[in-house]
């Protein structure tokens, strides 16, 4: 109990720091307006979250929504398939892509290196689909439905909340998602316990393509387009959404209630510090104001993440040493 009050602290406190950043600039009715986006980089990180238990890592998520987003584009208006055949072409598109990464895995390939390459492919035939140009317009059902909030929040919110819910069970309540953990915490011993590791390493991959399309859906319907160039460093935003809920990056410890946790803790985070842009702040030491401009934002957020993951690594550390 003590662990986890101790684990926990950090986390809550950053997300009680970034959401009275946030109140104290905007008004508590407009904040799911501004939700959408972050909504979209949270799908992705819940998708994550069990391939970082296992110490991997995806890092052409962004690549595959932009991807399956030119398919589903392309499937529409030049070959003429209704919307609903051409979102299952982008989502086919999207499993597709994870299973590639989940090949390349299971080859014994590093998930860095493997995803890192993919990353570049997924991209580069994104762009090269449609030599770099944009599919617009979209049909008109799918834009509104996708833009037009349902019960006051966006629907961008509710695939949300349909992940984790999914990725909860999954990983929490399965015998599946126990593997996960034990292939994390010791592959070694997780082979010798006749799990299939390649296996299950490669399904959590095909989970994350398609989840990664299903963002590409909403990515498109709301800006009313399929762009290569769409979720660009999501991939980074994700992943930084998993490191500051707690999830142990080399793997073996985390859950998807600690990624909800980083993904509202950044989100409030980034929207603090973006309403607060225009004043400028007094640090002492410094002989002239800070304004909080875009790099000054980025430069805060990542400073978190190092700081996160250096605690929750050297907590690790002393335990396995006690």
């Amino acid at each position: 109990m003590k662990n986890l009050i101790r684990d926990s602290l950090i986390p809550w406190s950053l997300f009680a720091a970034a959401l009275a950043l946030t109140l104290a600039n905007i008004e508590p009715a407009k904040l799911p307006s501004l939700w959408r986006t972050h909504a979209d980089i949270g799908t992705l990180a819940i998708a994550l979250t069990p391939i970082i238990i296992t110490g991997g890592i995806d890092l052409s998520v962004g690549s595959i929504v932009a991807l399956s987003g030119i398919v589903t584009g392309l499937a529409h208006r030049d070959l003429g398939l209704p919307m609903s055949l051409a979102l299952f072409a982008g989502l086919a598109t999207g499993a597709s892509a994870g299973a590639i990464n989940g090949l390349l895995v299971a080859q014994g390939i590093a998930p860095l290196v493997a995803t890192l390459a993919t990353m570049a492919l997924f991209r580069g035939l994104a762009m090269g689909l449609v030599n770099g140009e944009r599919i617009a317009p979209l049909p008109e059902e799918l834009v509104n439905w996708v833009s037009t909030p349902q019960l006051g929040l966006p629907v961008q919110v509710y695939l949300l909340i349909a992940a984790a819910i999914f990725f909860w069970i999954f990983l929490h309540h399965t015998i599946w998602g126990r593997s996960v953990f034990a292939i994390g915490e010791n592959r070694l011993a997780a082979e010798f316990a006749a799990l299939p590791v390649r296996r299950r390493e490669a399904s959590l991959y095909v989970l994350s393509g398609l989840f990664a399309a299903l963002v590409a859906v909403m990515q498109t319907a709301s800006q009313n387009a399929a762009v290569p160039d769409a979720a660009r460093s999501f991939e980074l935003q994700a992943i930084a959404c998993v490191v500051l809920g707690g999830t142990r990056v080399t793997g073996g410890f985390g859950s998807i209630g600690r990624t909800m946790l980083g993904l509202v803790t950044l989100a409030h985070l980034q929207i603090g510090l973006s309403l607060s842009s225009q004043r400028k702040w007094v640090i002492p030491g410094w002989s002239q104001p800070v304004k909080l401009d875009a790099e000054m934002r980025l430069i805060i957020v990542g400073l978190l993440v190092i700081l996160v993951a250096v605690i929750n690594e050297r907590r690790t550390a002393g335990r396995r040493e006690s």
